[in-house]
C-alpha cells in the first residue's frame, strides 16, 4: 500500500524546481499545482462580451487547501510549459479527491482524474465529425467518426448475434507485457461474472453469452440476442461511454469487487496509454509521459508534447475562475455562463469551442431534464408528471439561465445530425402531446381532479400538506435549476433544491424524489437513450440503480428490446422508435428541459491545438473518455 512519510515543505519545493516561478508562487507545493492564493475579484459582465459592463457584481474565490503531499520518491522536474494542469473532473467531494488509492475503473467512487486518458479503448468515436474533419489530423484512420485504436477492425455475423474484433499487433501494457485478445476476453468475462456489482457488469451479463480469443489478436463475442451496435455502445469511447480493458496478468486472482488496482511501487495501475500515475493524494493526481508508449514505438502516433498531467479536484467556480485567469491551469470543468464570460473578459488567452462569442460551447449529448423516482408518490402518477411539465416555461428557463444562449428541449435527445431523421419522424406525436406548451391552467385542472387545493399563499395542497418537489442537483445545473424552482413555486409547487457533495448517491439510490441532471444517451441512433428508461435498470428505493428513473412499462420494454436487435440502417427502427415515443410521451417518465452546452474554457498560454467549432476533431471535456485525443493534439504555444 502507498505509504506517505512526512517531508518538510522546503524539501518538497526541491522536488519539482522546473514548474515555473509563477506556479511555484501560487502553489502550496510545486508537485501539486494547488493554489495557496486568497482570491481575486473580477467584474461581472452582462449578456455580451462586446458590450459594456453594466452590472458590476463582485466574485471572490475561496482559498484552496494548503496541502503538504509527500511523494514516495522525488518526481523529476518538468517545466510549466511542458505540464498540463486541469481542474475539476466532477463527481468527487469539493476540493479533494476521495479515491486517492483507487484505480479500478469498474468500482464506484473512482473519479476521472487521469485514468480516462491512460486506459485506452479498442476504438474512439468523434461525434462532432463533419464532412471535412474526422478525428485529429494525425490519426492514421478515421471513418465516419470511428477511429481504430487498440483494435483495428470489427464485424458481425449476418444476424448480429456474434461480433469479431481484430486486435492491433504491437500494443503493450506499461509493464512491457503484450496487450492481446486474452485481455479483452478476460475483462468481458470478469464483468459478466460479477454482475451487478461492477460498472458495466449488468450490460455484459445481459448481452454476452460467451467470449473467446480465437488467437492472440482475434476476439469473438457470442451474444444472447442480436445487437448490431454492441461494439459501438461498449467498446468505442465517446463522452462517458466505453468499457476499459484491464490487464489479465494483473487482475487475475484478484477479487474485482474490492481490488483497488493501486500500488505505485509496483507500477499499478498498469495501462496502455502514454501516461503513468506517479503521485496521488486528495489534492492532486500526477501522471507522467511514458516515452516507451506503444503508439510511438510502433509508429502509430508520435509521443504527446505534454510531459506531465496534473489533475486537480473540483473547487467552487470562483476558485477555478481565478486559476484560469492567472494561467495556473489549462482547462477546467465547464463553467456557468456568467462565469465563463467573466473569465474571457479577464484573460485574452482563454477561449472556448465557439471562440469568444456566444454560446461559448457546444451541444453535449447530456440533455438536461427534471427526473423523478417514478415509484414514489405522487411522482408515480403520469398525470402528476404532466401537471408539473405544464407549469414549466422552457423559453423563460433558457432566457434566465443562459441569457438566451441555449435551446429548449422537450424530449431527451441531443441535436446531433445522425439523430435528426428520427426526431423529424415523430414531430406529429410531439405536436399532439405538446410538451412544450406552458399551460398553468392545465396544471390546475389536473391537480384539482386529483383532490388538490390551493392554500392562501397559492401553493397546491392535499390533506393540508403542500405539494413538495425537493430537487437534488449539482453545480453545472445550478443556473437552470434556480430558474426552474422559481417557476414551479410561482405555479403553486413547494419546490426547492440542494446540491449535496455526493449528489449521485441520493439520485441513484432513489432517496431523491426529484433531480435535475442530464441524459447519458445516444449520439448516432435513439436506442441508447430509450434504454435508460427500461425497467431492467431499476432497483428498489434505497438500492443503487444503474439508471435513476425507476420507471416500469412492460410494453415500452418490449419495444426497446426490439430496437436493440434492429440495426440503425434498418427502416424498422424508425417505426419502433415512434411506438416507443408514443408511450414515453404519454407517460412522461422524465421531463426534458434544455439542450445542454459544455461551456469549457481552454487556456492557450501554454498549449494550442484545442478542438473547436472550426476543427471539431473531438470535444474538449477533460473528463470524457476521448480526452487522450486532445492531449495528443496539443502543441506548445509559441
Amino acid at each position: 500500500m502507498f505509504s506517505k512519510p512526512r517531508l518538510s515543505r522546503r524539501a518538497l519545493v526541491g522536488l519539482l524546481p522546473g514548474l515555473g516561478a509563477a506556479l511555484l508562487a501560487a502553489c502550496a507545493t510545486p508537485a501539486s499545482g494547488v493554489p495557496a492564493h486568497r482570491g481575486t475579484t473580477v467584474d461581472a459582465p452582462t449578456a455580451s462580451l462586446s458590450g459594456s459592463r453594466t452590472s458590476a457584481s463582485r466574485s471572490e474565490a475561496r482559498a484552496a487547501p494548503d496541502p503538504t503531499p509527500t511523494p514516495a520518491r522525488a518526481l523529476r522536474p518538468v517545466p510549466r510549459n511542458r505540464t498540463f494542469i486541469s481542474v475539476g473532473v466532477g463527481g468527487e467531494a469539493p476540493g479533494r479527491f476521495t479515491d486517492v488509492e483507487l484505480q479500478n475503473p469498474f468500482l464506484p467512487g473512482i473519479t476521472r482524474s487521469g485514468y480516462q486518458v491512460a486506459m485506452e479503448p479498442l476504438f474512439y468515436y468523434d461525434p462532432y465529425h463533419t464532412a471535412t474533419t474526422c478525428g485529429p489530423s494525425d490519426v492514421p484512420v478515421c471513418h465516419e467518426g470511428e477511429i481504430p485504436w487498440l483494435a483495428v477492425y470489427y464485424s458481425y455475423n449476418a444476424d448480429f448475434t456474434s461480433a469479431t474484433i481484430d486486435i492491433r499487433e504491437g500494443v503493450e501494457w506499461s509493464d512491457g507485457t503484450p496487450f492481446t485478445a486474452h485481455d479483452v476476453v478476460f475483462t468481458i468475462k470478469m464483468l459478466k461474472e460479477n454482475a451487478p456489482d461492477l460498472t458495466w457488469s449488468i450490460d455484459m451479463s445481459h448481452w454476452v453469452r460467451d467470449a473467446v480469443a480465437l488467437d492472440n489478436y482475434t476476439v469473438q463475442i457470442a451474444l444472447n440476442a442480436p445487437n448490431p451496435r454492441f461494439v459501438f455502445d461498449y467498446f468505442m469511447f465517446h463522452q462517458d461511454f466505453g468499457i476499459q480493458i484491464v490487464p489479465e496478468h494483473i487482475f487475475r486472482g484478484q477479487n474485482p469487487r474490492t481490488f483497488a488496482n493501486f500500488d505505485l511501487a509496483r507500477g499499478w495501475p498498469v495501462v496502455t496509454g502514454p501516461y503513468r500515475l506517479v503521485y496521488s493524494d486528495e489534492h492532486q493526481k500526477v501522471w507522467d509521459r511514458r516515452d516507451d508508449w506503444w503508439g510511438a514505438k510502433t509508429g502509430f502516433h508520435p509521443l504527446p508534447a505534454v510531459e506531465r498531467l496534473i489533475f486537480l479536484p473540483t473547487y467552487d467556480e470562483p476558485t477555478m475562475m481565478d486559476l484560469l485567469i492567472k494561467n495556473q491551469v489549462d482547462t477546467s470543468l465547464n463553467l456557468r455562463l456568467p462565469n465563463i464570460m467573466r473569465v474571457l473578459l479577464a484573460n485574452p488567452r482563454i477561449t472556448t469551442w465557439t471562440g469568444r462569442q456566444a454560446p461559448y460551447g457546444y451541444v453535449d449529448y447530456w440533455v438536461t431534464g427534471l427526473g423523478f423516482n417514478d415509484t414514489r408518490s405522487p411522482f408515480d402518477d403520469p398525470d402528476i408528471r404532466w401537471a408539473i411539465n405544464d407549469a414549466i416555461n422552457r423559453d423563460d428557463l433558457v432566457a434566465r439561465a443562459y441569457n438566451g444562449a441555449g435551446i429548449p428541449a422537450v424530449i431527451p435527445f441531443p441535436l446531433f445530425p445522425p439523430l435528426q431523421p428520427y426526431l423529424d419522424g415523430i414531430a406529429d406525436i410531439v405536436q399532439r402531446y405538446q410538451p412544450r406548451a406552458f399551460d398553468p391552467g392545465r396544471t390546475a385542472q389536473i391537480l384539482r381532479s386529483k383532490g388538490y387545493e390551493q392554500d392562501r399563499d397559492g401553493f397546491w395542497t392535499l390533506g393540508g400538506k403542500r405539494f413538495s418537489i425537493p430537487i437534488v442537483t449539482f453545480s453545472v445545473e445550478q443556473d437552470i435549476t434556480t430558474a426552474l424552482v422559481d417557476q414551479l413555486r410561482r405555479n403553486g409547487f413547494d419546490a426547492s433544491y440542494t446540491m449535496p457533495s455526493d449528489y449521485n448517491t441520493p439520485i441513484l439510490d432513489g432517496t431523491a424524489s426529484a433531480y435535475v441532471i442530464g441524459h447519458r444517451g445516444g449520439v448516432r441512433d435513439p436506442y441508447p437513450t430509450l434504454a435508460l428508461y427500461q425497467s431492467r435498470y431499476a432497483a428498489p428505493t434505497g438500492t443503487r440503480a444503474a439508471q435513476p428513473y425507476r420507471w416500469h412499462n412492460a410494453q415500452f420494454d418490449r419495444i426497446v428490446d426490439q430496437m436493440a436487435t434492429t440495426a440503425p440502417s434498418d427502416p424498422r427502427l424508425e417505426s419502433l422508435f415512434r411506438a416507443a415515443m408514443e408511450i414515453w410521451l404519454r407517460e412522461l417518465p422524465d421531463i426534458a428541459l434544455a439542450q445542454y452546452y459544455h461551456r469549457i474554457p481552454v487556456n492557450t498560454t501554454y498549449w494550442t491545438g484545442w478542438p473547436d467549432s472550426t476543427n471539431p476533431y473531438v470535444n474538449s471535456a477533460n473528463w470524457h473518455r476521448t480526452f487522450e485525443l486532445v492531449l495528443l493534439n496539443l502543441r506548445p504555444s509559441p
